[in-house]
C-alpha cells in the first residue's frame, strides 16, 4: 500500500508488471528507504511538506516506510515514480 498525503493506492509488482515504480523498487530490493536522489537534481527551498508511507512485502521480506519530504519536488527527486498516485 502506498500513501501520499491523504491519497492511498496499491502498487502490485509482479514479474509481468514492468511499471516504472516497480522497476525502481526492484533496483533497491523493494525497500523505499534505499532509494537515493540522483546527483545534480535541484529543488526550490519551498516548505510545503508531503508525508508518504509504503507498507508491503517484497520477496518475502516486509518493508515499512514512513517519511515527510519538505515539498513535492524533493519527494519526486528522491523516490522517482514510486509515490506517483
Amino acid at each position: 500500500m502506498i500513501t501520499v498525503g491523504d491519497k492511498t493506492g496499491v502498487l502490485s509488482c509482479t514479474r509481468r508488471a514492468r511499471t516504472p515504480a516497480c522497476t525502481t523498487l526492484e533496483r533497491v530490493g523493494g525497500d523505499p528507504a534505499q532509494l537515493t536522489r540522483p546527483d545534480g537534481t535541484a529543488c526550490t527551498m519551498e516548505y510545503n511538506p508531503v508525508h508518504v508511507k509504503a507498507m508491503g512485502i517484497w520477496d518475502g521480506k516486509r518493508h515499512d516506510y514512513d517519511r515527510t519530504f519538505s515539498n513535492g519536488c524533493e519527494l519526486a527527486a528522491s523516490t522517482g515514480p514510486v509515490f506517483r498516485l
